[in-house]
């Protein structure tokens, strides 16, 4: 059995506790398809974190293009466990899994499941 390091584990955890809330924010956004504007939750490895992030849809599909990226609010990310993408008008960032989360953000990504 392979033992995994300490950081490669706390990836593992912050992209199984993100996906959860990708999985509600593929929801939000499949109740919202008749308006342009939605609001989404943060996708930040924060368990308890609620706050919203106001964005077109259009701007959804953009961060949901790869199984290996996410949308948190600034300030939520976490350097350990994943790399900014971008960064949108201050509004929202878009990260990215790093070690072994990405390999556990791509197996629980909604759209490669219904694929």
């Amino acid at each position: 059995m392979i033992r995994l390091s300490e950081r490669d584990t706390q990836r593992q955890r912050a992209a199984k506790n993100q996906s959860l809330f990708r999985e509600v924010n593929e929801r939000i956004e499949d109740l919202a398809s008749n308006s342009a504007f939605s609001v989404f939750i943060c996708e930040c490895m924060n368990e308890l974190c609620d706050e919203n992030v106001p964005m077109t849809l259009e701007e959804y599909e953009d961060v949901r293009r790869g199984g290996n990226r996410f949308v948190v609010l600034p300030g939520h990310h976490v350097p350990e466990v994943e790399e900014v993408i971008d960064v949108i008008d201050g509004r929202y960032i878009i990260v990215a899994k790093l070690g072994a989360g990405a390999e556990v953000a791509e197996e629980l990504d909604p759209r490669s499941r219904h694929a």
